[in-house]
């Protein structure tokens, strides 16, 4: 009697613990991703809001639920930094980022924001969808347990925006005080064209525009367009001096812990928030100059000689700082991505050649 009841006590926990199994196999993957854009989609508005609604949708629907996510946009995790920091730890498991916060932990990547690097926004994806994205996500994995996924646009490029005295030419920038991030880089470039470079944090520009602590100021059309500061700068030169990625990465020790198949539909994924990225950011840039002229903007558009004269003096400077950041291999990143930029110019204007020859 007492061997039956200790059997039926057996047979009762093995159902229990095969109905727990099932239940747990049942329980979907959540993805916690942080980063610091808007979290709903807008025109004008931010590539990377609709960038990762588009990757979450695609690998939710692609593993029937299998994986879903948490979405926490709005820097409400924490500053950048500290989400890649969330991130090594596996308290979230992917993070959207920018490359100046990268640079910490791999200096190489600051050669992607070397100015005038990237002739026009289809070099850029090129380049960085390429063997140069390939090898500094390795680097970056290498140094962080971090894994990119894509090196998309962030925004399109930075430009030139002024109170009072449209800028041409590199001439009128002397003496001008011009609100530059802290970014050493940067810093020496504006310096280099005689501009009184002020360091203000990004909170406080507006107020440092309006009281005339600084006289102009240069970011993404879009941050300058989302903060509103078309009302205190109404001349904006189209310097497009350096181009912004916003790129995205996965913890790689939870990446690796997925099924073969989830890890192929979060590259998919990937693959598919990066086209979104990069199409939204150049969509958004072009609603942004129709929204800044109703609002009474005026735009300048620099000739070649002028813009060949902003990068003659504000490039050098620049790669000096990033080749001393870099260090040992600083010249040969220089030289790599400089490469790889004139490779991808010269395959884009082929397959344009190709067009024309189709007769």
């Amino acid at each position: 009697m007492k061997r039956s009841i200790v059997a039926l006590l057996l047979a009762g926990l093995l159902v229990l613990a095969l109905v727990g199994a099932a239940a747990a196999a049942d329980k979907p993957i959540v993805i916690r991703l942080g980063h610091g854009s808007e979290g709903e989609m807008r025109m004008p508005g931010a590539g990377r809001t609709a960038g990762v609604l588009a990757f979450a949708n695609y690998v939710e629907a692609a593993t029937n639920g299998g994986i879903t996510f948490e979405i926490h946009p709005n820097y409400s995790l924490g500053g950048v930094r500290a989400m890649i920091e969330q991130c090594q730890t596996g308290v979230i498991q992917m993070v959207g980022t920018y490359t100046s916060i990268m640079v910490p932990f791999a200096p190489e990547v600051a050669v992607t924001q070397i100015p005038y690097l990237f002739k026009d926004n289809r070099v850029a994806w090129k380049v960085m969808a390429g063997p140069v994205g390939k090898e500094l996500t390795e680097l970056f994995l290498k140094n962080t347990g971090l894994r990119v996924l894509i090196w998309p646009e962030g925004s399109g490029y930075r430009n030139l925006y002024t109170k009072d005295k449209l800028v041409k030419s590199v001439a009128d920038l002397k003496g001008m005080k011009v609100r530059v991030p802290e970014n050493p880089g940067l810093l020496a470039m504006f310096r280099a064209y005689g501009a009184r470079t002020v360091t203000v944090n990004w909170k406080e520009l507006y107020t440092a525009l309006q009281t005339g602590m600084a006289q102009a100021c240069e970011t993404e059309l879009y941050s300058m367009y989302s903060v509103k500061l078309y009302e205190v700068c109404k001349n904006i030169t189209m310097t497009r001096h350096s181009y912004n990625l916003h790129p995205l990465m996965i913890n790689e020790k939870f990446f690796r812990s997925l099924s073969p198949e989830y890890q192929k539909i979060i590259l998919r994924g990937a693959d598919i928030c990066r086209e979104v990225m990069n199409s939204y950011s150049y969509a958004t840039e072009i609603a942004v100059v129709e929204a800044l002229k109703k609002q009474g903007c005026k735009f300048y558009y620099p000739t070649d000689a002028q813009l060949e004269e902003f990068k003659k003096l504000g490039q050098k400077p620049y790669i000096d700082f990033t080749v001393r950041k870099i260090g040992e291999n600083g010249q040969k990143w220089v030289d790599k991505i400089f490469a790889a930029s004139k490779k991808a110019e010269e395959e884009l204007a082929q397959e344009i050649q190709t067009q024309l020859n189709i007769k």
